[in-house]
């Protein structure tokens, strides 16, 4: 009976703990469950790939190729002077393992790519041309931009010109030397001819007129045909006007010359009462540098004198020649003095040329070197990288595992376009110098004989 009790209520007890089981359920913990990959993917943030910016070339005349655009990729992160080691390993380890090589390419390239557009700024708008702009030998050779000369010559057109010297007449005479002495002025220079008391005659009822008269015959660069015609209307009739023709002659200088130097070819002194000295120190006054060359045509001792004056006061000199050989002889002298200007032009743009030669080697030479120097650190960053990944991810068929030699084509291509076109404008500059710089020495040598020749009366 006792056991039957004991067992009716441990029988009770589990029939109150059924019923409790039923109306409140017990709360137990779930059984942890380990996410599938797919899940995991979703829940991790999704790879961005990287997108590439280039830098934009201006003023450019055709269209870049697709190797120079890549050459004008921003630089990466790690470029130049901004590598760090410990920091480029932390960069590598975030990379994701399942990119495709395209994808490994451009996040290598976004870490490495050097900075080259400013090599390419140099290369793509690189003239290689040698132009030296050295004006003909009437100006200064010591800068590059030389002022310009005007050779002014006023011949007398007094009646006592028709007197001979010789088988010849002293005009006649005169105007062969002035005419010689025409052919030498540089090609660069400008001439006029300006003649004075060429009206009238040399009668004191024409005195007013004549001593009135002054015209310029010719007013540029030299021309033969144009300057002989004008030279054979000046014509020996009238008096000297000499002050008037130095009065008037400022009238034929150009706005923009830099050296004048007047000849004035007279066989007397002034007969109009003017006054050639004060007029002869007016010219020099200007702002343009001016000389006043006398030459006395058989002139009388009283008149040799008063011709000094006037040439001292134009800072010149007075020549006195009495003959026809002698006019020549001092025509001759001033030839020398062009052929020595020929030869400073010709040294000073050979020198020129040559500098800028130099000047562009130096720079072909420099742009190449730092572009080679550029892509062999981008290159041997780039293989170091693609072995950390290697190793990281420890696959012999994983993308990254395979990108060697993609990495060194890249990389020498780059480097290829560095020396190839550093080495073309290299050779462009030293042919255009060199070209340019025999220019000067052909014409200048030309130009020597040419001078010597007349000189020597050949």
């Amino acid at each position: 009976m006792k056991r039957f009790f004991v067992g009716l209520m441990m029988f009770s007890v589990m029939l109150a703990g059924c019923s409790s089981q039923e109306s409140e359920p017990v709360q137990t913990d779930p059984v942890p469950v380990e996410p599938t990959q797919m899940e995991q993917k979703t829940e991790e943030t999704a790879y961005i790939p990287k997108e590439a910016k280039f830098y934009e070339m201006e003023n450019l005349d055709r269209e870049l190729t697709e190797m120079e655009k890549e050459m004008l990729r921003y630089p990466g992160i790690f470029s130049g002077d901004k590598y760090d080691e410990v920091k480029v390993k932390e960069a590598l380890d975030q990379l994701p393992a399942d990119l495709t090589q395209d994808q490994y390419m451009e996040e290598l390239l976004h870490l490495f790519a050097e900075d080259y557009h400013e090599e390419m700024n140099t290369l793509l708008h690189f003239d290689s041309s040698v132009d030296v702009s050295i004006e003909r030998p009437d100006e200064t050779v010591d800068t590059p931009t030389l002022k310009k000369a005007h050779y002014a010559i006023l011949v007398d057109a007094s009646g006592s010109m028709a007197a001979r010297v010789g088988n010849k007449t002293r005009m006649e005479a005169a105007k062969e030397a002035v005419l010689e002495f025409a052919q030498q002025v540089p090609e660069n220079a400008t001439l006029s001819l300006r003649v004075y008391g060429q009206k009238g005659s040399n009668s004191d009822a024409d005195k007013v007129v004549s001593c009135g008269s002054t015209e310029t015959l010719y007013n540029a660069s030299f021309d033969a045909a144009k300057f002989k015609g004008a030279l054979a209307q000046v014509k020996p009739v009238g008096w000297t006007p000499i002050a008037l023709g130095l009065q008037s002659v400022k009238e034929d200088i150009p706005a923009d010359a830099g050296d004048v130097v007047v000849y004035v070819v007279s066989d007397g002194i002034e007969t109009c009462g003017g006054d050639p000295v004060q007029e002869a120190k007016k010219l020099v006054s200007e702002d343009i540098q001016t000389v006043v060359n006398i030459i006395g045509f058989d002139v009388d001792q009283e008149g040799q004198r008063l011709l000094k004056e006037v040439a001292k006061a134009g800072n010149g000199e007075f020549t006195y020649v009495g003959s026809e050989r002698d006019l020549k002889k001092y025509m001759r002298a001033q030839y020398e003095e062009i052929q020595k200007k020929w030869r400073e032009w010709k040294d000073a743009g050979k020198e020129k040329a040559y500098k800028l030669k130099e000047e562009k080697k130096d720079l072909a030479y420099s742009t190449k070197d730092s572009m080679k120097e550029k892509a062999d650190r981008e290159k041997e960053r780039m293989k170091a990288a693609q072995d950390y990944l290697k190793e990281r991810f420890d696959d012999y068929d994983h993308p990254a595992s395979r990108m060697f030699s993609r990495i060194v084509d890249y990389g020498n291509t780059k480097w290829r376009y560095a020396v190839d076109n550093g080495n073309r404008l290299w050779r462009e500059s030293v042919d255009n110098g060199n070209r340019e710089w025999r220019e000067y020495v052909d014409e200048g040598n030309q130009k020597i004989r040419e001078t010597i020749d007349k000189k020597n009366g050949r």
